[in-house]
């Protein structure tokens, strides 16, 4: 019974040297001045990296209704990690950024696992991206192309942002392939 508790629970963090290259990466196209909102998490791992180098804020409570409750983001970098899509709250940031140059690192559990799977694209990005419910040759594509429908589903998403620089990475191991980490600098 034990050993399926153990594979069972939830892993923070997955590829910690990928997310760490990322958000290094990112640091360097800014300041020292930076300031860092971190959307999904309270000072965990980054934070100890990281982060802490930096003027922090993390979010409070639930992450999407922590963003919609804020009036504007003054914030050079946003660090929105979720267990799933970071598309809804890359809207609401972009929407509220008063930044004319932003920083954006994420994880993305949802499209290109989308892609592997030949399952449905999620409501949002059909609605943001024009995309149908489920597309075989859309699917494959998004799988096998994923930076290129990436930079599409961002242009989509991201308010009149464009992107400035994009960094890729995929995850390693059995299913975990199907989940990308990427940083963007976005201008307007």
């Amino acid at each position: 019974m034990a050993f399926f508790d153990v594979k069972s629970k939830k892993k923070d963090n997955s590829h910690p040297v990928i997310k760490l290259a990322l958000r290094n990466w990112l640091t360097g196209k800014f300041n020292s001045e930076t300031s860092i909102l971190d959307v999904y998490g309270a000072k965990g791992m980054m934070y100890e990296k990281l982060w802490n180098r930096f003027d922090y804020t993390p979010s409070e409570g639930d992450a999407i209704k922590f963003l919609n409750n804020c009036d504007c983001f003054n914030q050079d970098i946003f660090d929105v990690d979720p267990y799933g899509s970071p598309y809804e709250a890359l809207k609401i940031i972009t929407s509220k950024s008063k930044k004319d140059r932003i920083g954006i690192v994420c994880t993305d559990g949802t499209l290109r696992r989308a892609g592997m799977m030949r399952s449905r694209i999620p409501k949002f990005l059909q609605a943001e991206c024009g995309w149908p419910e489920r597309d075989l040759t859309l699917l494959a594509g998004i799988y096998n192309q994923y930076p290129s429908f990436l930079r599409h589903a961002l242009n989509c998403v991201c308010n009149g942002y464009t992107i400035e620089r994009l960094a890729v990475k995929y995850g390693r191991g059995t299913w975990k392939q199907a989940t990308c980490y990427y940083a963007a600098v976005l201008v307007r």
